[in-house]
């Protein structure tokens, strides 16, 4: 169901909006990202959450089926994080998966799981850390999803790998130890050849920081992919994605085209 703003005059349409709402997995209540609404893109602030207030949203997961549910009206998440709002589900579980919410239905496309085995995709994230100076990197694959993001009949792949000896749930530990990392690529063909765009990348520092190292701590950063929705309609996917350090986290919807590459949408979070 959509959610309309206040009322117009009866020879004007109400303007729909969709809101965004997301949540990382173990969470109860997913942020507001924001929305799109008369062909612009809106902040999650306090005007958008008292607009949108509660209702019936859609549920998507980057591979799984779609669901409606049940949201409360968003609210303020409080200090440190005013600026931040919540919105409760109904009934409320703690998510098993990135989940992303939205207050409209949106076009659908299909998005393919490949094995986290696959030779190739290990490669490219192996290159890649050897570049960034990982001597013998150890490759962990965390996700690998095809969808033609662009609608331009070609496929393109979101390559999601992370290392770190310390974890705590979707949290890395507060600075990484020589050979973690966490990297979120995105693989598409430009002119016949395959070319890597960096959605998200951390690479700790080969010699491990201690308090009495010179230099300030390095603090260690995960980046995931939280969904694939084309939220304003325009037959383009945008990118969900989360990125978190040991106090604090964020999501962002970002737009991308081969030609004009990434362009960030929406944005909220919450750290100290």
């Amino acid at each position: 169901m959509l959610l309309l703003l206040g009322a117009l005059p009866s020879t004007q349409a109400a303007v729909p909006v969709n809101a965004v709402l997301v949540r990382a997995p173990g969470e109860q209540a997913p942020y507001l990202l924001g929305a799109w609404h008369a062909g612009r893109w809106r902040p999650g602030d306090a005007a958008l959450a008292r607009e949108v207030g509660a209702g019936r949203y859609v549920r998507h997961t980057p591979t799984g089926p779609v669901r409606q549910v049940e949201v409360a009206a968003p609210a303020s998440l409080g200090p440190p994080c005013e600026e931040t709002y919540l919105a409760q589900l109904r009934p409320g579980t703690a998510a098993r998966t990135f989940e992303v919410y939205t207050s409209a239905a949106t076009p659908s496309r299909p998005v393919t799981a490949l094995p986290l085995t696959n030779s190739m995709y290990r490669g490219v994230v192996r290159e890649y850390l050897i570049r960034r100076g990982v001597r013998a990197p150890d490759v962990h694959l965390t996700a690998l999803l095809r969808a033609d993001l662009d609608g331009d009949g070609t496929q393109e792949v979101i390559v999601e790998a992370s290392r770190f000896r310390e974890r705590s749930r979707a949290f890395p530990p507060p600075t990484g130890q020589p050979g973690d990392y966490s990297v979120l690529l995105l693989r598409h063909v430009s002119g016949g050849r395959a070319v890597t765009t960096v959605l998200g990348a951390y690479v700790a520092p080969p010699t491990p920081w201690t308090p009495d190292s010179a230099g300030p701590m390095p603090l260690a950063s995960i980046y995931r992919l939280a969904g694939l929705v084309d939220v304003n309609g325009d037959g383009r996917l945008e990118l969900i994605t989360f990125g978190a350090y040991h106090e604090g986290d964020a999501f962002a919807a970002q737009e991308w085209t081969p030609a004009g590459g990434l362009k960030v949408r929406l944005e909220t979070g919450c750290g100290v």
